[in-house]
């Protein structure tokens, strides 16, 4: 397979049919990350006595911001009033997520489909496609890629925690010894977990284009990835590192909305924090729609690779003549 050609065409077909970068945005849903950390410690500021936390003090105790205590008060008191409120309040949480989960990769699998089916299309022929086009070609297998991932998310989800919990057992019982002896397991979990999306992904690909059952198409995208390791490798490290340079890129901007946030918490005056806050608001709503844009003709050029790479893979090689079935010049 020759990978400059197949990243040559994944951008030919993208840009000339730009009505993929829909399903692009949509099958970006869920997925990419952010990472996040948190951090605790002293909130120290020069000049800013009321965010001192050294000891223990509540920065919101002065009634500077009285909403947010208002809120935490509120907050506070559903689990006051008895087990009962609060047990239905978390079940109430739990539900929406996993509704909201759900409906996330319903949509995901919506794009994922019409990705693959989109770019098997533009391959075969140089007409520009259409939404109606990819939507009716890709809607027989809305609901077969959504199940699929969903069941291949609960068998992962559930060995992660196979795997998870004795150590982090072991970790308990040695006192947290055991936890230094597990970060190199921990480690090892990295490329295998992106090896497993790279057979996920090829999986996909076959669920759609060769219309396999989903057992019979995770045995397809193993056998794809173990007969052709050398370009799947290749094709993973370009997507793996190119597309997270890009992510990162796309993401910069977002870092200009903590400044407005930063300079109101330092001022210490309110007026100065709402119009922060207010500045963050219209900030966001600005470059979020941009932002999702270039994700979804990020996602578009990412799914479009992993679909040529797979037609490329699987497509009948040449047969060469046989020079001796010749007949002779003599």
């Amino acid at each position: 397979m020759d990978l400059g050609d197949v990243l040559s065409k994944v951008w030919k077909i993208i840009w000339k049919n730009k009505i993929l970068w829909i399903f692009g945005l949509l099958s970006s849903c869920g997925r990419g990350g952010g990472g996040g950390g948190g951090g605790s410690g002293n909130f120290n500021f020069p000049g800013t006595e009321n965010f001192n936390l050294e000891n223990g003090e509540d920065p919101f105790s002065n009634g500077d911001f009285p909403q947010l205590e208002e809120f935490a008060q509120s907050f506070e008191s559903i689990f006051d009033n008895g087990d009962q409120t609060a047990i239905a309040f978390m079940i109430g949480i739990m539900c929406v997520v996993i509704i909201l989960s759900v409906a996330v990769l319903f949509i995901q699998s919506i794009g994922r489909s019409g990705m693959i089916r989109g770019t098997a299309m533009a391959d075969r022929s140089d007409e520009k496609l259409t939404f109606g086009q990819i939507w009716s070609d890709g809607s027989p297998y809305f609901v077969k890629v959504f199940l699929f991932n969903f069941l291949i998310g609960i068998v992962i989800f559930l060995a992660f925690m196979i795997v998870l919990i004795p150590l982090v057992l072991v970790g308990i019982l040695t006192m947290g010894i055991g936890f230094i002896c597990i970060i190199p397991l921990l480690c090892l979990m990295i490329p295998i977990g992106w090896a497993i999306n790279v057979v996920i992904e090829q999986a996909n690909v076959a669920l759609v284009l060769e219309n396999l059952g989903m057992v019979d198409a995770v045995k397809r995208g193993w056998n794809v990835c173990r007969q052709n390791l050398g370009p799947i490798a290749v094709m993973g490290l370009i997507i793996l590192v190119g597309g997270g340079i890009v992510s990162v890129i796309i993401a910069l901007p977002l870092l200009l909305l903590i400044v407005p946030l930063v300079i109101g918490g330092v001022s210490q005056d309110q007026a100065v924090l709402t119009t922060g806050v207010a500045t963050f608001g219209i900030m966001l709503c600005c470059l979020l729609p941009v932002i999702f844009a270039l994700q979804g003709v990020l996602q578009s050029f990412i799914d479009t690779a992993w679909t040529l790479t797979f037609l490329r893979l699987t497509s009948p090689k040449a047969v060469e003549p046989d020079l001796q079935a010749l007949p002779s010049m003599d």
